[in-house]
């Protein structure tokens, strides 16, 4: 990569006057023709990442500079309202405001860049860079395609597509692991720029869900009591072999629905919840219920504030589509459940409802359950029983009206060997 980026330099040292005059020779103000300027030497940049070897660079860099300035012209006719036939495409790069001199110290931003194409077909790549690098027109893309705008403007999208979950994944591949089912839509969730942290975007997922409950905690138990299902605390009451002495775990219990129902089959509940707002309500609602024995704490389901094998019951109700990991979540889960203990987990199933990240707060379209069951199997958790867990209706109290179908999975833990023998030994003495 070193090479190159001298090359850039050497490249930008020798032509940038020539791009700069070139601009300012058709745009009013010398600003816009520094950035477009700086824009050209970014593409050149990716170029490389792509792989693309240039013979002629010159000549190269001429031929983007008047495509990013056609763009330019089409851009600023845009904005005038116009029929949707005539509205001009927007490419991917347009709305990203990372510099060229940024881009030119982020070596590890063009690695991934390199590493997401190279993992596009080859018809899709070439697309990507004629388009989105290069800034050749559809005009002069169908003449390479010999196909119509139609066609090639639906293929465009595709290869866009295709780039943003290859380049996501490289991204942030050091904080969550590939075959979460964030990558799967990942893109609607976050803003894209080339440059930024990963860190921080997924940050700001957490925080874009933990604000939405915030808002939404006051109307929360209105919502609840219209959505769910009625008979839910009678088939809980029915599904575990409750006893007095139990710890339970209500990980995001929100305004405690949940920890509620079983509060009077259990010894104590803790409920965990990021939100303090949602954690207000429950506390007032269970104290006014008299439920003494419910602790409430702040925090996150993928990090639960307790002690490994310190609960016989964790479970949850509508969280896993709201946490960035749930693979960290079950992993949590199943942590702080003691040996012999039970995981429940009550859930919508996957769905094709693309509003519910912005109107419910939701990271995920539901939850796939046989990706759970999988993934709970693969951990040596026992089945135990499996059921439709009704349907929520979303109402006209959040967001749009629709039906969403539920599913509830019960599951044990193992016992491990010393447990088992300290267990027959007990049950030899009585």
């Amino acid at each position: 990569m070193e090479p190159f980026v001298q090359t850039v330099e050497t490249l930008y040292t020798l032509y940038h006057r020539d791009i700069v005059r070139f601009f300012a020779n058709h745009l009013p103000d010398r600003e816009s023709a520094w950035d477009l300027c700086h824009e050209v030497f970014l593409r050149l940049l990716l170029t490389q990442a792509a792989g693309v070897t240039l013979e002629y660079p010159q000549r190269w860099l001429m031929r983007v500079a008047k495509n990013l300035l056609i763009d330019t012209y089409r851009q600023r006719a845009s904005s005038i309202v116009l029929p949707d036939s005539q509205v001009s495409e927007h490419t991917m790069l347009a709305e990203d405001v990372t510099t060229f001199w940024e881009l030119l110290e982020r070596k590890e931003v063009l690695r991934d860049v390199e590493d997401a194409l190279r993992n596009m077909p080859m018809k899709y790549r070439h697309l990507f860079i004629w388009r989105e690098i290069e800034c050749q027109t559809l005009q002069e893309l169908t003449l390479h395609c010999n196909t119509t705008e139609a066609v090639l403007s639906t293929e465009l999208w595709r290869a866009r597509k295709l780039f943003q979950k290859a380049y996501l994944r490289q991204r942030f591949r050091d904080l969550l692991k590939a075959d979460e089912e964030i990558f799967e839509h990942l893109e609607s969730l976050v803003p894209f720029k080339l440059a930024n942290s990963p860190d921080v975007q997924l940050q700001r997922i957490g925080t874009r869900v933990r604000d939405y409950f915030e808002q939404i905690a006051p109307r929360w138990d209105t919502y609840v009591a219209s959505a769910y299902e009625s008979d839910l605390s009678e088939r809980l009451s029915r599904l575990l072999p409750w006893q007095q002495d139990m710890q339970v775990l209500d990980a995001g219990t929100g305004t405690g629905y949940l920890a509620e129902i079983v509060a009077p089959l259990a010894g104590e509940v803790i409920g965990v919840d990021c939100s303090q707002a949602m954690l207000s309500h429950a506390s007032e609602k269970l104290a006014v219920a008299g439920h003494r024995h419910v602790t409430l704490r702040e925090g996150t389901a993928e990090r639960l504030p307790l002690a490994s094998a310190s609960v016989d019951v964790a479970m949850c109700h509508m969280l896993l589509h709201h946490v960035v990991s749930p693979r960290s979540a079950l992993d949590e889960m199943m942590r702080v459940v003691r040996p012999g203990g039970y995981l429940l987990i009550i859930d919508a199933n996957a769905h094709q409802q693309p509003w519910t990240l912005e109107e419910f707060g939701d990271v995920h379209y539901g939850t796939d359950r046989k990706k759970l069951k999988k993934r709970l199997a693969a951990a040596g958790m026992k089945l135990l029983q499996e059921e439709e867990a009704g349907i929520s209706r979303s109402g006209s109290t959040v967001g749009r009206d629709a039906i969403f179908s539920n599913f509830l999975l019960l599951y044990q833990r193992p016992q491990d060997a010393a447990t088992r023998e300290a267990r027959q030994l007990i049950s030899v003495k009585e």
